[in-house]
């Protein structure tokens, strides 16, 4: 009978071990996901058991409603997805995969101290130190020093020395025999005093917003003078060949764009200013589009007037203060050498209050549609 005992317990430890430690996403066409063990499912619906408050719970789901479901794989392989997301500094990423081990295990302290790092990563600093304090009421023995060393130095960032000392000390006192643990809780002490008493500063966290202007400085520090003369004509130019590709996907070959703007609007920019505040004040854009004569050529007058009006009102939004110039032209070879054709041009026409192209070819002109200029 005992040993009858023991097997019970032992199968019921695996089925909790197995039930906490691997879980499906199902991921539902409304746009949420469920974490849980699938128990029973058909043609028709699934069951499954998830964790609600820490007690368990069965759902039924109709497949109708399921997007996807993801394989379930273990606590640690899902661990391990999260830190590396982490470490390549995906932190939006890796925040949501560990606030879904946290759900899974609120009480697991790797978790808990990856999301706290996650949140730090994403500038969420209150929120980290919030997610640690979390797991100090769920968690009253057994916590982790490492976990709480970590809380203690967001408190002291946020100038919270009091709570920043008692932590530390806290969590040197749970394991009194580490001796690098106990001299690093110590430093941490007197270092709090420090930083207290003005003898030594911290080094200021940067905001989501200041992270965000340095981003934006490095990527417009480069750009491909191929395309553009700066970092934004390269980019309004990849809107234009994006929008392009939509109708005719192998017509457009290359594009350049060049904008004019005053120098101390184009610095402000290069340094993480706003867009838009670039953007209107461009005094001047045109735009040189090389195209595939053949497929130009195969199109009606009008075809190709849908297309020009097309890249001149795009720009027009980006640049409001500017008339932009469209130039379309092809490559063709002469005497041995690479020139460029000129196909058409497209610009705004004062007098006709409208937007007109030239060099229309007219052998091409489709017979059964009248001639008539676009108003603006």
């Amino acid at each position: 009978m005992r040993r009858l005992c023991l097997v019970v317990c032992s199968l019921a430890l695996m089925f909790t071990a197995y039930s906490t430690a691997r879980a499906e996403t199902i991921y539902m066409k409304s746009g949420s996901k469920i974490i849980g063990r699938i128990i029973e499912e058909n043609e028709a619906e699934i069951k499954v058991e998830v964790d609600v408050e820490g007690k368990k719970a069965v759902i039924t789901i109709k497949r109708t409603r399921i997007d996807r479901i993801d394989k379930a794989t273990t606590f640690a392989e899902r661990m391990a997805a999260a830190e590396d997301l982490l470490k390549q500094g995906q932190g939006p990423a890796a925040e949501d995969a560990f606030r879904d081990l946290v759900r899974t295990e609120p009480k697991h302290a790797g978790a808990r101290h990856g999301l706290a790092r996650a949140l730090v990563a994403n500038f969420k600093y209150e929120e980290a130190i919030k997610t640690l304090e979390h797991y100090l009421l769920l968690v009253q023995q057994g916590r982790d020093p490492q976990l709480m060393m970590y809380l203690a130095e967001q408190y002291l960032y946020a100038r919270n020395f009091r709570d920043a000392k008692k932590t530390a000390k806290e969590a040197a006192a749970l394991e009194p025999q580490d001796k690098d643990l106990q001299a690093a809780a110590d430093d941490f002490v007197k270092r709090c005093d420090r930083v207290q008493s003005g003898r030594e500063q911290l080094d200021e966290r940067q905001t989501a917003q200041q992270a965000e202007r340095a981003k934006l400085k490095e990527l417009r520090a480069t750009w491909d003078k191929e395309v553009g003369n700066n970092k934004e004509a390269e980019l309004a130019g990849q809107m234009i060949a994006d929008w392009t590709s939509e109708a005719q996907p192998r017509m457009l070959m290359h594009r350049y764009v060049e904008i004019s703007v005053p120098n101390d609007a184009l610095g402000t920019w290069q340094m993480g200013g706003p867009e838009r505040d670039l953007q209107e004040k461009v005094s001047k854009c045109e735009i040189k589009v090389r195209v595939d004569e053949t497929i130009w050529l195969g199109m009606y007058d009008h075809q190709k007037a849908v297309f020009v009006y097309g890249w001149y009102y795009q720009l027009r939004d980006r640049y409001s203060k500017c008339l932009p110039v469209i130039h379309v032209v092809s490559e063709v070879e002469e005497r041995g050498r690479t020139v460029e054709k000129k196909l058409a041009r497209g610009s705004w026409d004062g007098r006709r209050d409208s937007v007109t192209v030239d060099r229309y070819t007219k052998e091409n002109r489709d017979p059964t549609r009248p001639v008539r200029a676009v108003v603006k």
